[in-house]
């Protein structure tokens, strides 16, 4: 949705901006009208050419390109293109400088760009306020979120509205950033599932679920790659447990044979 900004008369005379093509430069401002009260916006080129440059014949993807790219090779981009969840952004950096939204504008439902980390060959006494550039600027970032404040993933939502116990999300947030393969759809269905099974479970039902572990633990322990026991009490039986239940099967087909020679752990042929 298009918004009404701010054109400062300084934007005519930056000499960072002089540094960049006409069009480009075009962009930047055009950029303002599609960002939300934080400077966020999707990173859709096509779709940004066809509001900004509507009778032009624009490659809008050089433009973002070059406002992604560190101005005169060392210092900060314009703006930060970035992925999270496969769904691709656009930041614009100094947006408190350029723009000063108003108090009624609704709040960002985009999650943040990865932070930018600070230039230690500089020197900090001398530039206390020294700029900071982006680590791998000129390729687009791909991070998960890292700040707490902000539970707007909807893989992370689909799991705790789920989960049975609303303690200690920011924990369970932090292990939810560290499972590796990312999280994907599949992986969320997959946890659901789960535990959707250790719901029925004794543990987890016993004293109004008082023994259902934390959010954080399930994750850590990565318990939706648990085996679920097949007797169909929806049981889920961890590695000792099902090496136990497998000892006591052979105990019992061998007392049932009268000896069998069955080495423990395998079945009997034609059992």
């Amino acid at each position: 949705m298009a918004r009404i900004r701010y054109l400062k008369p300084e934007f005519f005379t930056d000499e960072d901006l002089a540094d960049i093509p006409f069009q480009t430069r075009l962009t930047f401002a055009g950029l303002w009208c599609y960002a939300d009260r934080e400077g966020r916006l999707e990173d859709r080129p096509k779709y940004l050419k066809a509001m900004i440059f509507p009778y032009d014949n624009v490659d809008m993807e050089k433009q973002l390109q070059t406002l992604a790219q560190p101005k005169h090779g060392n210092g900060n981009p314009f703006i930060i293109r970035y992925e999270i969840e496969s769904k691709r952004f656009i930041e614009i950096l100094s947006w408190e400088y350029h723009q000063k939204p108003h108090h009624t504008e609704v709040e960002s439902k985009i999650p943040p760009a990865p932070p930018l980390r600070e230039d230690k060959d500089k020197d900090k006494e001398k530039c206390p306020s020294d700029k900071l550039e982006l680590s791998n600027v000129s390729k687009t970032v791909k991070t998960r979120l890292k700040i707490t404040e902000h539970y707007n993933s909807p893989l992370f939502i689909g799991f705790w509205n789920c989960y049975p116990r609303k303690e200690a999300k920011g924990k369970a947030w932090e292990e939810w950033l560290k499972i590796r393969p990312l999280v994907d759809e599949k992986i969320v269905e997959q946890m659901k599932s789960r535990i959707e099974h250790f719901r029925n479970t004794p543990q987890w039902q016993k004293e109004d679920g008082q023994f259902i572990p934390l959010p954080s633990t399930w994750l850590h322990q990565r318990r939706w790659e648990d085996e679920i026991d097949g007797r169909g009490s929806g049981s889920v039986l961890d590695p000792v447990e099902r090496l136990k239940e497998t000892l006591r099967k052979d105990k019992e087909r061998k007392l049932a044979g009268g000896g069998d020679k069955t080495p423990p752990g395998e079945i009997p042929s034609g059992s």
